[in-house]
């Protein structure tokens, strides 16, 4: 691993003005993918897909049965048997039962709405392609994986996630001339600020050829002494951001609607407070309070310090969407950079000491880059800086947490997510929280207690656990260059050009900016659509007991709604009975709607958020 630290030179707690990306003098070259740009993919064989589907359009209704495609002959990993190996299938049944169908129906589809630019998985179907070589078996196990087998063999590697494999759909197919399935992607869109993916132009499926032309060896000289740490060719991790013909136009974003469940469960009912949350997060009336909000980057200081940024060249910070040049431009010496100091000091405008738990106030929010050993930052953070601040609100909580985790050099357990915190959460949460976290194994399963190898890591479920609203996760040892770039989703994220209080990049599009690589091990918890607004913001949305019609108090009208639903069945081959299953009206959540239901709306009658 590669050590030192690049920092902005201001040495001491900072507490600055909005300079930041917000006020960042870039053209405006705004564009957001909308409802008619997705298609979301349902195992039929799942029960827990199939509502999904269905509870995804109850906030999206734009969205037409057009963008549904149910696929067969899958295996359900969220049904009542399921296990973490379901989480799992070959290459061959990828190609098949997953990335052909795709093809062939977007290829033949005459009555999609949109472009489909974003395409959804859903919980119940498998979301971890496993190597084609029997020697390489190790790089996806139920649960785990293992690292030196990734690092042994970085070249030849062909696992990936399916999300980020469908990343490439068109350009992995033969008949596009085929990039080759083995090794990574790098991703044409990390880098980019302020540029909405539906700006580039997307090309016709198989008109292009996606070889690469330029590979890199693995060794990597350094250039030192300079402003910023560079690096000059040959190195792999930067294989085909030269000479390439690949464009952000040509990739789909991808994410995936699942959540904590333990095996047995359905993911439904976590799948339901995620999109809650989205849908609050986008909305004025909801929103995101910039006096309540923070963004902290525990940087945990280790010799993991340097993130990697791939496709912005060592002369720029970013690359911003231009008509009429190459999209994105060739990169030859790479920037790296220390990534959590450097998303704060973007931000904020401010800089950072070494030692210190930085502060600065950036608009949109408030930025804390923890820069001290042996320290985890925790709620107990925000609310001493808040009590200090009369502008900040009593009640504090994350908006955007990026951590090293379990990598980091402070004592947390596994489960510091969940417990961090005077055994409780380690923060509040507000409604569109998003989680990135320097640990290879926090996305090995969605399982909330099958446990995921020695590592003993955290997971990316534990946080929309505590209430968050995403999360960035990896499905496999990803490598450390392949670990989020925390500075341009943040503010992709939070970013307000126009002042309309509506954020101008869609959720999805913020964290596909801060991806280095494609056809890989990352994937995506998240609603993609969800695009934050500012208003008077407030705690994430959580399910009150027995608030069937979700008013915000349990009153009789509940009964009514439980009453409607009553002999709704989830994991059913009968299909009545399935259309009649509402999550809601499940108050015991044990996948059917019975008495028991009105039992537990007549035990909480009166209580209210």
């Amino acid at each position: 691993m590669l050590t030192g630290r690049g920092r902005c030179g201001v040495r001491g707690i900072v507490v600055g003005q909005m300079v930041c990306l917000f006020l960042l003098a870039v053209s405006s070259a705004l564009g957001v993918v909308g409802p008619e740009n997705v298609l979301i993919l349902v195992n039929e064989n799942s029960p827990t897909s199939r509502y999904i589907a269905r509870l995804y359009r109850e906030y999206h209704p734009e969205i037409t049965d057009a963008q549904i495609l149910s696929l067969s002959g899958l295996t359900d990993c969220s049904g009542p048997n399921a296990t973490a190996a379901d989480e799992i299938i070959t290459r061959d049944q990828y190609d098949n039962l997953i990335a052909g169908p795709v093809r062939n129906y977007l290829s033949t589809a005459t009555d999609l709405p949109g472009e489909v630019m974003v395409i959804i998985t859903t919980a119940g179907m498998p979301y971890r392609i496993e190597d084609t070589s029997a020697a390489l078996a190790n790089v996806i196990y139920p649960g785990g994986s293992n690292p030196i087998t990734v690092s042994s063999n970085l070249t030849l590697v062909n696992a990936a996630s399916v999300e980020s494999e469908l990343t490439c759909l068109w350009y992995s197919d033969a008949d596009s001339g085929g990039f080759g399935i083995a090794n990574r992607m790098v991703n044409p869109y990390q880098g980019y600020r302020n540029s909405g993916i539906d700006l580039f132009t997307r090309s016709e499926p198989g008109t292009k050829s996606m070889l690469w032309n330029i590979a890199y060896s693995d060794s990597a000289p350094r250039i030192e002494g300079q402003s910023q740490t560079q690096f000059v060719p040959p190195f792999s991790f930067i294989f085909g951001i030269t000479d390439r013909s690949f464009s952000p136009g040509d990739i789909y974003l991808t994410c995936r609607l699942d959540g904590p469940k333990n095996q047995g469960q359905s993911a439904v009912h976590a799948v339901r407070e995620m999109l809650a949350r989205a849908c609050r997060a986008s909305s004025p009336s909801y929103g995101v309070n910039p006096a309540q909000a923070v963004a902290v980057f525990d940087d945990s200081p280790s010799n993991l310090d340097d993130n990697r940024i791939h496709n912005v060249t060592n002369t720029a910070d970013c690359l911003v969407f231009s008509a009429g040049q190459n999209q994105p431009p060739d990169v030859w010496g790479a920037l790296m950079r220390d990534d959590y100091c450097d998303a704060f000091c973007a931000m904020t405008g401010a800089g950072v000491a070494d030692g210190q738990l930085n502060i600065a106030f950036a608009g949109a929010c408030l930025g804390v880059v923890d820069s001290r050993d042996y320290v985890m930052t925790s709620q107990g953070d925000l609310d001493l800086y808040a009590a200090m601040d009369p502008s900040r609100d009593p009640w504090q909580a994350v908006i955007y947490l990026a951590s090293y985790g379990r990598n980091g050099d402070d004592p947390a357990g596994a489960d510091y997510i969940l417990a961090g915190y005077n055994g409780g959460p380690l923060f509040n949460v507000a409604n569109g929280a998003v989680f990135s976290a320097y640990e290879s194994f926090n996305a090995v399963t969605m399982f909330s207690d099958v446990a995921t190898g020695s590592s003993a890591q955290g997971k990316i479920v534990d946080f929309l656990a505590i209430g968050g609203s995403a999360a960035i996760g990896h499905a496999f040892e990803p490598m450390a260059d392949a670990e989020t770039d925390n500075a341009y989703v943040v503010c992709n994220l939070l970013a307000d050009y126009d002042g309309d209080g509506l954020a101008d990049l869609t959720a999805i599009e913020a964290i596909f900016s801060g991806l280095p690589y494609l056809s890989w091990s990352e994937v995506v918890l998240a609603d993609p659509l969800m695009r934050i607004a500012y208003g008077p913001g407030g705690p994430a949305w959580y399910r009150l007991t027995g608030d069937v019609n979700d008013d915000g108090r349990v009153s009789t009208w509940d009964y009514y709604y439980v009453r409607f639903h009553l002999g709704g069945i989830l994991e059913t081959t009968d299909e009545a009975a399935f259309a009649l299953y509402d999550d809601l009206a499940d108050v015991n959540m044990d996948g059917r709607v019975s008495t028991w239901d009105y039992y537990y709306v007549r035990f909480n009658l009166g209580n209210y958020r």
